[in-house]
């Protein structure tokens, strides 16, 4: 198992997956909160897309929005 090789947040507009505006960069770091800061949107469904890294699984063990 390894840590994404990238990730992203997306927001639901109407019935399409777009990603956030402004955010700044996405952090990989092992063990620990990889914070990412973005513009407010208003929506009902966030969504996180990741990039495994090539022929190796991962995963996202837990994610807060605040």
């Amino acid at each position: 198992c390894r840590v994404p090789q990238a990730w992203r947040v997306l927001y639901r507009d109407g019935g399409e997956w777009r990603p956030v505006a402004g955010a700044g960069a996405y952090g990989v770091e092992m063990d620990r909160f990889n914070r990412v800061a973005f513009a407010p949107v208003e929506t009902a469904a966030l969504r996180i897309e990741v990039t495994l890294q090539p022929d190796w699984s991962g995963g996202v063990l837990e994610w807060r929005v605040e």
